[in-house]
């Protein structure tokens, strides 16, 4: 699988297109509805097949419904973000008119599409915060960084779930898992794990 991160938006947030040898592929987080971003799509002539959302704040969805029109396709998210996706008090959208379109709800362990990848619940962050493994690699949204973890002061966060989220639920794969989060630089389990303060 390529990978091509576009960080995007107010709070530099990263957008990741995914992509397979037939150039199909799929985005993760919309943050925002970024020219360069499709324009890179169509340089690369890759087929957009659906959308995965770490979590509905903000940030990470301002370019969901450009995206989503764009494509004509589905948008997959936590089951939990049903109740939550469109409300301000949990997206935290209190300056944008926005509308988050969710197609498909996820549970716990679910396996999706032809590239099986599994849906983790991990929150802490936010209610409805999910992760996504694809073969070795982990979309960790906002729950995992490079030498953090993320914010769990908004509403709907818990500082024990984040941590039992990492812990009881990331740390359980293999060591060399390289982490693609939510914000900032890439890294591996096994290093977040021997040196993330948070984690140590």
């Amino acid at each position: 699988m390529k990978i091509r991160k576009f960080v995007e938006g107010p709070v530099m947030t990263n957008m990741y297109v995914v992509s397979d040898d037939d150039n199909d592929g799929f985005l993760v987080d919309c943050a925002y509805p970024s020219k360069r971003v499709e324009e890179y799509i169509k340089e690369n002539k890759i087929n957009i097949k659906f959308i995965i959302q770490t979590h509905t704040h903000f940030d990470h969805v301002l370019g969901l419904e450009y995206f989503k029109n764009l494509y004509k396709v589905d948008v997959y998210a936590s089951e939990d973000a049903k109740e939550i996706a469109n409300d301000k008090d949990y997206n935290l959208a209190y300056s944008f008119d926005l509308h988050v379109p969710i197609d498909k709800y996820l549970k716990d362990g679910e396996i999706f599409s032809e590239y099986n990848i599994m849906a983790i619940k991990t929150p802490g962050h936010t209610l409805d915060s999910m992760s996504y493994k694809i073969g070795d690699i982990i979309f960790s949204g906002d729950t995992l960084f490079r030498l953090s973890i993320g914010r769990t002061d908004f509403p709907g966060g818990s500082y024990p779930q984040i941590i039992d989220s990492i812990k009881n639920k990331l740390a359980g794969f293999k060591p060399d898992t390289k982490i693609y989060p939510g914000h900032g630089e890439e890294t591996s389990l096994a290093f977040e794990l021997d040196n993330n303060p948070f984690l140590v």
